[in-house]
């Protein structure tokens, strides 16, 4: 038609009712109040990593929690549309009585994430603020790159060292540093995994 100009992907604002229907194309990684965020695909690093928290979480916690893993759906809002995606999300069974098909809409008792090169500051920032007033009780963002760990929880923010002993939740403790150096040790000697 003369005269019509086509809407832009990037310029749409996405809704509920499109996510329910299956409208949002794959190449968006989330959509925050209605609009949508892209992110570059993590690295060797990142999944390596992800792949041991949750490994270690799930051995400990499975018969009392939920662990489910990568870039897992949450629903934060409706409307205006914001669906987060989260690398490890930790929930009670007594609190999510089944798992749903789609996104988890209540807030979970522990996200992880683990921050990659490619995620700027102000974005992590924001998802850290989302999540604390969505109300997840616990947040563990990993910085590989920067060898620390941050806690976040009612009481505030904690920064640790990588060779500091952190607990993700209950009795699960790790240190950022011995898994880098398992990580560098199965490489060979290099940390470009």
């Amino acid at each position: 038609m003369k005269g019509v100009v086509a809407e832009s992907i990037k310029d749409r604002i996405w809704t509920y009712e499109g996510y329910l229907r299956g409208e949002i194309p794959p190449e968006v990684s989330e959509v925050v109040e209605g609009k949508e965020v892209r992110k570059m695909p993590t690295g060797g690093l990142h999944g390596w990593l992800e792949g041991m928290l949750y490994w270690m979480l799930s051995r400990a916690l499975r018969q009392n929690f939920y662990v489910l893993v990568g870039e897992v759906a949450l629903l934060l809002s409706r409307s205006p549309l914001t669906l987060l995606g989260a690398d490890i999300v930790v929930i009670s069974r007594e609190r999510l009585k089944t798992l749903p098909e789609g996104a988890v809409e209540i807030p979970p008792d522990l996200i992880v994430e683990i921050v990659s090169p490619s995620e700027r500051v102000p974005y992590v920032l924001k998802k850290m603020e989302d999540y604390r007033r969505w109300g997840v009780k616990r947040q563990v963002w990993v910085f590989p790159a920067d060898e620390e760990v941050v806690i976040i929880t009612s009481e505030g923010l904690e920064s640790h060292p990588a060779d500091e002993e952190v607990t993700l939740i209950g009795n699960v403790k790790f240190k950022l540093s011995e898994l880098l150096k398992e990580v560098k040790d199965e490489a060979g000697g290099s940390r470009k995994a």
